[in-house]
């Protein structure tokens, strides 16, 4: 094995990205890399080990062998050995590899290219998927994976026999020493320490790092906001956001945990406007989660919900959960398309100001990307006490609403 020529070129590589991708630079000198033959191309543990074949690795043009080290390297930075956990392997690994390629073909970066045909990218993913490129940028590695593993498996069998395609390895990789890691002893500065948290560290430093080099491409940005931005579950997101909505006030009227002589506290029933998705494209499953969370809120709120599809129904109210079984759920007409524009116009014109608006849906919406729509986003937003999204499929962009995942049960 020609290990000094495999230890020559990853040096290389290291001067290159210093020069011209900064961000896998810090990614890179911690990697711990071996020259193995007992791996057929390229892959990474959960320890951060990067093992090549450098007998493969030799076959290599000078653009490969840079996309290459980058791709591995960003796999262990983003930590996808570590949030795999819970996936089908493979399919994660698709997942993974369609974000990754996709944040190096974005950032531009001269003279690094794998382009054999077998790789992945997000627009084979999207044939799949029959989301369009935009989509997929805005959704997450996890929910990627979450939609490619509805698929039968067979579609996705071409994918999984790229030279790299299937480079998340289980167990360890060990074999002749190329490069120990970085020299000043992060690599092995706490053995105990847990190896994602490590990572997550690093991936901060080779954030700021590019940023400060001016050169961080906005398709890595999201990919690495997906670690180091983790937004809470959309029940966490409901729940906090209602609670900091709501309002409080005390009086001597109500009893006090700290004794007769402090007043009580008491709080105000809040009102919540449900925009909820009934669309054809809307299953039972989600639209039991829908009417659910109503039900939830329904205890200390007043809840209005309007069903919508291609059209803004009528306005249903209640003011507890018993109510909502009978006076919401039984009337949740639609089967349509998905225009969201009507819905939001009702909402605006019949709120108050400072009420709170949760939006249920897919995310399938027709008209959700037209400018106008934007602004209607933008205006009942501004309008609202508090503005959630929950989608179960489609990720979608509304200034003003936090945006999260509702998670369904397979």
């Amino acid at each position: 094995m020609n290990v000094d020529q495999l230890r020559d070129d990853i040096r290389d590589i290291r001067i290159y990205c210093g020069r011209y991708f900064p961000f896998a630079v810090i990614p890179l000198s911690y990697l711990r890399i071996v020259a193995t033959d007992k791996i057929d191309t390229a892959g990474v543990d959960g320890r951060g080990t990067l093992a090549i074949n450098p007998t493969w690795w030799s076959s290599l043009d000078r653009e490969e062998k840079r996309f290459v080290a980058i791709h591995e390297s960003l796999h262990v930075a983003l930590c996808h050995p570590f949030r795999r956990k819970g996936f089908d392997p493979t399919i994660y690994n698709i997942a993974a590899d369609g974000k990754i390629n996709h944040g190096i073909s974005e950032s531009n970066a001269s003279d690094v290219r794998y382009l054999r045909g077998d790789e992945v990218t997000l627009m084979k993913i999207s044939q799949i998927l029959k989301l369009d490129i935009e989509t997929l940028e805005k959704m997450s590695t996890e929910e990627i994976a979450r939609e490619l593993e509805l698929k039968i498996k067979a579609s996705m069998q071409s994918m999984c026999n790229s030279p790299i395609g299937n480079d998340l390895r289980d167990g360890t990789l060990d074999g002749d020493v190329v490069q120990d890691g970085d020299s000043t002893g992060e690599q092995n500065h706490d053995e105990g320490e847990d190896p994602e948290e490590k990572w997550r560290r690093i991936l901060e430093r080779a954030r700021d790092f590019a940023k400060q080099a001016g050169n961080m491409p906005a398709a890595l940005e999201r990919i690495v906001d997906e670690v180091l931005e983790v937004k809470p579950p959309w029940h966490i997101a409901l729940r906090f956001g209602l609670r900091n909505h709501s309002k409080q006030d005390s009086s001597f009227a109500y009893p006090s945990r700290r004794g007769d002589e402090y007043p009580g506290h008491y709080g105000y029933r809040y009102t919540v406007w449900n925009l909820i998705d009934t669309s054809g494209s809307i299953t039972e499953e989600e639209l039991r989660i829908f009417l659910g969370i109503v039900k939830h809120e329904a205890r200390n709120a007043d809840v209005y919900a309007v069903p919508w599809d291609a059209e803004a129904y009528e306005i249903l109210s209640a003011k507890n959960p018993a109510e909502v079984a009978k006076k919401i759920a039984p009337k949740m007409k639609g089967g349509g398309g998905t225009v969201i524009k009507p819905a939001l116009s009702l909402a605006l014109r019949m709120m108050r100001p400072g009420d709170a608006v949760i939006i249920l849906t897919d995310g399938d919406i027709s008209d959700a990307d037209e400018s106008e729509v934007q602004e209607w986003f933008r205006k009942v937003a501004a309008n609202a006490g508090f503005a959630l999204i929950g989608y179960t499929h489609t990720p979608i962009t509304a200034p003003g609403f936090i945006v999260t995942r509702v998670e369904i049960e397979k």
